[in-house]
């Protein structure tokens, strides 16, 4: 059964992948990195936050738990490139598709982790 993109249940089914992931644990060892992002044109939640925390991750539909340490604006359409692994974050903000403020050493700690985390969401049944 398919999981409706940006609800709690997508965002419980991206927090279960990437804790059962080896590899995305790996990537995510010995950062603490909480990202918010807003998302315009969006039918279910305009905003999220993922918290990579010492080779874990939460995905939280709403206000992340803490102060983010960076906030990225971008548009439902960008959203689900990034879901499905066609795009990743970098190329996204170097090319204008994705506005990113805060810490962007942090930010650019995860890519790995990030790019992983695309790998595994672009394997879940999601109806974007």
């Amino acid at each position: 059964m398919a999981i409706q993109f940006l609800t709690d249940e997508w965002a419980d089914a991206v927090t279960a992948a990437a804790n059962s992931d080896e590899k995305f644990r790996t990537a995510a060892t010995g950062h603490d990195v909480v990202l918010r992002v807003s998302v315009s044109g969006s039918p279910s939640s305009d905003n999220y936050y993922m918290h990579f925390s010492d080779g874990s991750l939460t995905v939280g539909i709403g206000a992340p738990p803490r102060t983010p340490d960076v906030e990225a604006e971008i548009t439902y359409e960008t959203n689900i490139e990034l879901s499905r692994g066609a795009l990743n974050g970098q190329t996204a903000a170097m090319t204008g598709q994705m506005k990113a403020v805060g810490n962007m050493m942090k930010m650019m700690s995860i890519g790995k982790a990030q790019d992983r985390l695309a790998e595994l969401e672009s394997g879940l049944d999601i109806d974007y």
